[in-house]
């Protein structure tokens, strides 16, 4: 908590400094955000929301710094010969500070290129997977903590740190945008097991 409050502090001094030749922007995207250990894999939906100024520190070349809140979800279910069944759903928000270096090509007038790309922290604020069970008609549920859980298998950090990188295409107000999030930290407290957060990411922004 203590460095996300730093993030928070960084962030807002750096936008302060900046106001004077700062755009604000809003956006909204998706990730197919992948959780991958040495053995296995879980991949989210997750849907983002955010506000981000842009920066201009010389000429074409901007410093693109905000924060989004994200909120991730993924399901399942099995049977055995109609004996016994098994579903679970696993939710997951988070707060995400990104600071990205942009640099914008003109394509026309009202057209232009970026390429980005820089770092991205995140605190996850919850975590669960509800699992419910069915065995010749005796059902049971139970909750599974993700993050600081000591008492069960899935014991994850809420602090990550990933490097991203990727593309946009403004025009006029509009911006298209898509790049990948690469994991840098390890989530695992189990000291047996190395997980990393990261996946392709998609989204549209409006320029205020």
């Amino acid at each position: 908590m203590k460095r996300l409050i730093f993030i928070a502090i960084l962030s807002a001094g750096i936008l302060f400094a900046g106001k004077a030749n700062a755009q604000t922007g809003i956006h909204l995207g998706y990730s197919p955000e992948v959780w991958a250990n040495e053995s296995n894999s879980q991949t989210l939906s997750s849907f983002f929301v955010g506000v981000d100024h842009n920066l201009t520190l010389t000429g074409d070349l901007k410093l693109n710094v905000g924060g989004q809140l994200r909120y991730g979800t993924e399901s399942g279910s099995s049977s055995l010969w109609g004996i016994a069944s098994g579903k679970h759903t696993s939710t997951v928000i988070g707060l995400d500070v990104p600071v990205l270096f942009n640099y914008g090509i003109h394509l026309g007038k009202d057209l232009t290129l970026g390429i980005f790309a820089g770092p991205k922290f995140t605190y996850n604020i919850s975590g669960k997977t509800h699992y419910e069970g069915n065995v010749l008609g005796l059902g049971g549920s139970s909750d599974q903590e993700w993050f600081n859980d000591k008492s069960g298998s899935l014991n994850l950090k809420p602090f990550n740190a990933a490097v991203m990188g990727g593309v946009s295409l403004d025009f006029r107000q509009f911006r298209l945008f898509g790049g990948y999030s690469y994991g840098l930290t390890d989530v695992d407290n189990n000291d047996n097991n190395s997980t990393k957060v990261g996946g392709p990411f998609f989204g549209l922004g409006f320029m205020l």
